[in-house]
């Protein structure tokens, strides 16, 4: 059947009328409370742009928008004082589709759980506590958390700051750790752990097929793990560390451009072994693959 053009034309034209109003109708969200400096904090849903920023009030305040249709709920705990102990946020999309722009802000010692679907998380200003979750999206700390726990499947997870402790897991997504941590845990299967800099007492990093590049210092007696199945491992570290190495691969191959020291047959004439130390030693770093290739490289001069 042909539909007249000036039938489609009327036709198309409620089509717009009727849908765009729905599709950008948004409402208002704002709440605010006095809290107690270390509050605890929940938001979870389907939201899609999160920004957590810490202040030095003792106040928590969200604001932002979502869609007119969403339930948005929310409330404080309370407390015989009137400064809350904590507070907890709900989103829920009508659509099922993760929506709505929101802005959260805590006291900066606050302990802060967030979780969402497909969602993009910026944090700064935090030093309490930090555990954020995501399907797919992007997880980005600023700062100096006291304890940072993030876990994603999809979604790239990127750190520029100084938890003390810290413990990033990705499915698929990659983690880009620029900045130090007394004890820091970095896991991924298929993502890329990339370490551009920093300084790390304890550091272990895993990985099942991803790739790992670490460029970071080690504290003097301090330790780095890293363990691949077919990932790669790539370390690049001053010529002065003062450190002892053990470094092993099942069936790949070991590069050592950092002392020049030839690598080994492993064990049972399988693979490469290598194992040194540089200056008086001190540090510990323990490089295992099973089929990733490991290289170890000098940083140019002007970098250490």
């Amino acid at each position: 059947m042909t539909i007249p053009l000036r039938s489609l034309i009327r036709f198309t034209g409620v089509l717009l009328v009727l849908i765009a109003p729905s599709a950008a109708a948004q409402r208002a969200v704002e709440m605010r409370h006095a809290v107690s400096p270390t509050a605890s904090v929940r938001i979870f849903g389907s939201f899609a742009e999160l920004r957590i920023r810490g202040w030095d009030r003792d106040s928590v305040a969200i604001t932002g928008t979502v869609p007119s249709d969403a339930r948005f709920d929310g409330g404080f705990l309370t407390a015989g004082d009137g400064a809350s102990p904590g507070a907890k946020f709900f989103l829920e999309s009508t659509s099922g589709t993760p929506s709505g722009k929101l802005e959260l802000r805590v006291p900066a010692g606050a302990r802060v759980w967030a979780k969402s679907g497909s969602a993009t998380i910026d944090v700064d200003g935090v030093t309490g506590g930090l555990d954020l979750n995501i399907i797919g999206g992007s997880v980005r700390v600023v700062g100096r958390p006291h304890d940072l726990t993030v876990e994603s499947m999809d979604g790239s997870v990127t750190i520029d700051g100084a938890p003390a402790w810290a413990r990033l897991k990705t499915a698929t997504g990659d983690i880009v750790f620029n900045g130090s941590s007394d004890d820091a845990g970095l896991t991924t299967v298929s993502g890329a752990v990339r370490v551009p800099a920093g300084h790390f007492e304890r550091a272990r990093i895993e990985s099942v097929t991803g790739p790992v590049e670490f460029s970071g210092g080690l504290a003097r007696g301090g330790t780095l793990d890293v363990d691949t199945h077919s990932g790669s491992i790539e370390l690049r570290l001053s010529r002065k560390i003062a450190a002892e190495f053990d470094v092993a691969t099942v069936s790949g191959t070991i590069e050592n451009t950092l002392t020049g020291r030839p690598p080994a047959a492993g064990r049972e004439g399988r693979g490469q072994e290598i194992g040194f130390t540089t200056g008086d030693g001190g540090a510990r770093i323990y490089l295992r693959s099973f089929k990733g290739n490991i290289r170890l490289r000098p940083l140019p001069d002007s970098r250490r």
